[in-house]
């Protein structure tokens, strides 16, 4: 699933002739020094839950591996950091993080089928990436005061349906 969210954004076009973007499943560096957008992609905060109230769905617990009671759903909150240096006067990294959102909001297919990279005999389908997106950007003056690293936060929840 993180994999997935992280496919969406790498190589992704930039505008104004920015480098594309090059995505990474692993915790930020906070010293990473760039000119290349670059997204860091890690799971933050998860629900699980048997009794889905949103869908309405109710089920028995599981009683055992290969069994087979329903249908969970797990809500994943994955944190999105966009890394970027640039010119402390330019513009662009607004657009940088808007790019990243509308890649988000318009992967397709959706629902999608994932393969667990540490279990490639499980398969889950995740569904509304993009539906939600929640962020914040920041900006840092650097040591050579001409250049600024510009950091953005999103926050996107990503729903997996597990047969459980």
């Amino acid at each position: 699933m993180i994999a997935y969210v992280a496919g969406v954004l790498d190589n992704l076009p930039m505008p104004d002739g920015c480098p594309p973007m090059a995505s990474y499943v692993i915790p930020p560096d906070p010293n990473t020094e760039t000119d290349i957008p670059s997204a860091y992609v890690w799971p933050s905060r998860f629900e699980e839950d048997r009794d889905d109230t949103k869908s309405g769905r109710s089920m028995p617990r599981n009683t055992g591996p290969g069994t087979f009671s329903g249908v969970k759903v797990i809500t994943h909150n994955v944190d999105i950091y966009i890394v970027w240096m640039g010119a402390n006067d330019d513009p662009l990294f607004p657009g940088i993080v808007d790019a990243a959102m509308f890649a988000l909001r318009t992967c397709n297919p959706m629902p999608t089928v994932v393969t667990d990279p540490y279990n490639p005999n499980v398969t889950t389908q995740i569904n509304d990436v993009g539906e939600v997106m929640e962020g914040q950007i920041y900006v840092r003056a650097l040591a050579d005061q001409a250049y600024n690293r510009y950091d953005s936060l999103l926050t996107v929840p990503v729903i997996e349906e597990i047969s459980a």
